[in-house]
């Protein structure tokens, strides 16, 4: 919509546009853009500009490449746009403009603007990652994890998991995650589950969960086999099993494993599918407190305390309730005073 003030200047412009004038047709897709004599418009500025760029105007051209660049919210499916953009990119491309070499790159994947070619959108993204440009180095990272490279899936994986210079993407964290998992990636069978488990509501899957941290499990994974008796103690994604909860922790507590060796210990104390035994579970207790476990650490003064005579022995008894509480461990600092009941 023209407006009152300048409404003449403009009417006259527009009104040259329309009768085929390509620097008419420049200038009011410049008004379109700026929002100053008529309201702002985008999308006829960049039909307008197209009609001067069919013309041959070249700062027309260079103004629909920048608007294409910046996303400012027009179509780009049609194809004469796309083409004029292909050669906006590529101009600036060839003078070694990072950025450009990137967009390029995209384009030559996408078949935008130009015949697919994927030897040249790796060609061009090479170029802007010698450059430094980290999406660049992010985009022929991609082209090397889908050809099958099980370390560039799995740096992939990390960096859609933590945000690594990119948006965290939990969904595509667990395509990339998927993918190196299938090629036997322990850390990535790992994590995968630990996703799948405690993801959001679009990726979460208990059931997979459990599957891929047994897959982890017996890939030798200690943390997994420890979350995989959690798992089977509690009935999530699994059925309720005492013993197969017993069987994954053990195997990660004898690997040194202290969350392991605590959960073991506390099967011993409860006698939840074990005949109880205050001495098995000191034992295992004591290995975990040892590697600083907390919880273990008061666990275990507790026993030298209150547990059977034979295995009371009150220096013991300090000497792990204070470690735990030294740690921050609430009920450790209660038990032994050091703040009010």
């Amino acid at each position: 919509m023209i407006r009152q003030a300048g409404s003449a200047q403009a009417e006259l412009v527009r009104k040259r546009a329309e009768e085929g004038s390509v620097d008419a047709q420049f200038n009011y897709g410049r008004f379109c853009y700026e929002g100053n004599l008529v309201d702002q418009d985008l999308d006829e500025a960049a039909d307008w500009w197209l009609e001067a760029a069919r013309q041959g105007h070249v700062q027309a051209r260079t103004q629909l490449g920048h608007l294409l660049r910046s996303g400012l919210g027009f179509e780009t499916e049609d194809d004469a746009i796309a083409r004029w953009w292909f050669e906006y990119e590529r101009s600036f491309a060839e003078a070694g403009d990072a950025e450009a070499q990137l967009n390029l790159g995209k384009m030559y994947a996408a078949g935008r603007g130009v015949s697919r070619d994927d030897a040249e959108a790796e060609r061009w993204w090479q170029r802007a990652a010698a450059q430094g440009d980290a999406e660049a180095r992010l985009q022929l990272k991609r082209r090397s994890g889908e050809t099958g490279d099980l370390e560039a899936q799995w740096e992939l994986a990390l960096t859609y998991l933590e945000g690594r210079g990119v948006r965290k993407d939990e969904s595509e964290a667990a395509r990339w995650l998927g993918l190196a998992a299938r090629q036997r990636h322990e850390e990535a069978c790992f994590r995968l589950g630990q996703l799948l488990m405690q993801g959001p509501p679009g990726v979460r899957d208990s059931v997979k969960a459990a599957e891929w941290l047994l897959r982890a499990a017996e890939l030798g994974s200690q943390q997994a086999a420890r979350e995989l008796g959690d798992l089977y103690r509690e009935g999530v994604g699994v059925d309720a099993n005492d013993a197969e909860a017993e069987r994954w922790w053990r195997q990660a507590a004898g690997g040194g494993y202290a969350p392991a060796q605590y959960s073991v210990g506390m099967l011993y104390l409860d006698g939840r599918g074990v005949a109880a035994d205050p001495a098995a579970a000191l034992e295992w207790l004591v290995k975990a407190a040892k590697q600083g476990h907390s919880d273990a650490q008061f666990q275990a003064g507790k026993i030298y305390r209150d547990g059977p005579t034979e295995l009371r022995d009150a220096a013991e008894a300090d000497r792990w309730l204070e470690r735990a509480a030294e740690q921050g461990h609430c009920d450790a600092q209660q038990l032994l005073g050091w703040w009010g009941a």
